[in-house]
């Protein structure tokens, strides 16, 4: 079984895949497969990431192999990893011979990866005979507000960043993660919410892996209750912005907002 992580960035992808991974069942791509995408080999380390030595939590510690969104593994083995590329004949031998040996080198029977933003179905269809997507979602506000914090697409663009109004960032990636909701819609998929993971997340994984036919061992389980999630929600954003601003993005955001019951 192949598992698709995706969401619409800045929504919990990262948080959900970190906390899949430990699954002694899930074989994924990890940051040093991502920098080194023809040394599939690399990934016999993964099982590092599930263990415990001395008290040592190596899943913590700096360098190790860890979930990774694995851009570089992607775009090695193909020409552009992106939301309507259709790859060739070769391209699709390549990757699956890549990520069958990846799992094969990890012993695992199946295979979990993270992928941020649009659905990717024109690649990910012809890369895998089936696969289930688990789309996770957040409060629209505040995945907007987290683009707007985190500058997207403006990382090396401060001063035209600056420039822009409140209510241009507000539209702009507004219409960003709109773009993503729309896309999202008609495909096949779960949708779980990042607030229900932080609220109580052994009943969130309980149920997630049922989904996905999984045993949720009693050590996965004390893996989960061993991490500290801190939720952050609309309240932590809403002083930022005057009253204008926030009918606004209620007015922009009104679809997913009330799709998804935040108001």
């Amino acid at each position: 079984m192949n598992i698709i992580i995706n969401g619409p960035g800045r929504s919990g992808t990262t948080l959900l895949s970190k906390l899949i991974s430990y699954h002694e069942d899930l074989a994924w791509i990890s940051g040093w497969v991502n920098r080194y995408p023809n040394y599939t080999g690399l990934s016999r380390f993964n099982n590092l990431y599930r263990q415990q030595i001395f008290n040592v939590d190596f899943s913590k510690v700096n360098k190790m192999p860890k979930p990774d969104e694995a851009y570089g593994f992607w775009n090695y083995y193909m020409q552009n990893f992106s939301n309507n590329y259709k790859p060739t004949s070769n391209e699709i031998i390549k990757t699956k011979n890549a990520l069958e040996n990846l799992i094969k080198v990890q012993g695992k029977k199946h295979f979990v990866t993270k992928i941020t933003g649009g659905l990717r179905t024109s690649v990910l269809d012809k890369i895998f005979k089936e696969y289930k997507t688990i789309w996770i979602e957040r409060d629209p506000r505040v995945v907007v507000s987290s683009y707007m914090k985190q500058r997207w697409f403006y990382k090396d663009k401060e001063t035209e960043f600056n420039n822009l109004s409140m209510e241009d960032k507000i539209r702009f990636y507004s219409k960003y993660y709109l773009k993503i909701f729309e896309g999202s819609k008609t495909a096949p998929k779960k949708v779980i919410f990042y607030e229900d993971l932080c609220e109580d997340p052994v009943a969130f994984f309980k149920d997630l892996l049922s989904h996905l036919d999984l045993e949720f061992t009693q050590w996965h389980k004390s893996k989960i209750e061993q991490q500290t999630i801190v939720k952050v929600n609309w309240s932590s954003y809403k002083e930022k912005y005057k009253d204008n601003e926030i009918v606004l993005l209620h007015n922009l955001l009104n679809e997913p907002l009330r799709e998804y019951n935040y108001l």
